[in-house]
């Protein structure tokens, strides 16, 4: 699994509440529209106005294949949100204790427990 982690600085911290719900009506159908999309986190800081956002991939043929459509809506969501992209990294996610939901692709018996 692998990671691409961005932060962000807005001007206006007071507006992270309509930045979140432009992100989970608009962006999150983007990116998890994008193949090998696994999840993602947004982390944000109220009082500074940085936030980082977390977006998680099967692998480093996924990480890579998402690159270029991944930096197009990060910059359309900041200019969105009158933030800007600090920084974007990527990683390779040595270790992770997180529930992942199971593959989509792998049909509804996927969902049952065993």
């Amino acid at each position: 699994m692998y990671a691409r982690i961005s932060t962000y600085e807005s001007g206006y911290p007071e507006d992270y509440d309509a930045g979140l719900a432009s992100l989970r009506e608009e962006v999150m159908s983007q990116i998890q529209g994008m193949p090998g999309y696994r999840g993602a986190l947004s982390l944000i800081e109220r009082s500074t106005g940085q936030s980082v956002s977390i977006t998680l991939w099967d692998d480093e043929d996924a990480l890579a294949a998402t690159r270029q459509g991944a930096e197009r809506i990060r910059e359309s969501a900041a200019a969105t949100s009158g933030s800007r992209v600090l920084s974007t990294v990527e990683y390779e996610v040595g270790y992770a204790d997180l529930p992942i939901p199971p593959d989509p692709a792998a049909g509804p018996e996927s969902a049952s427990p065993s």
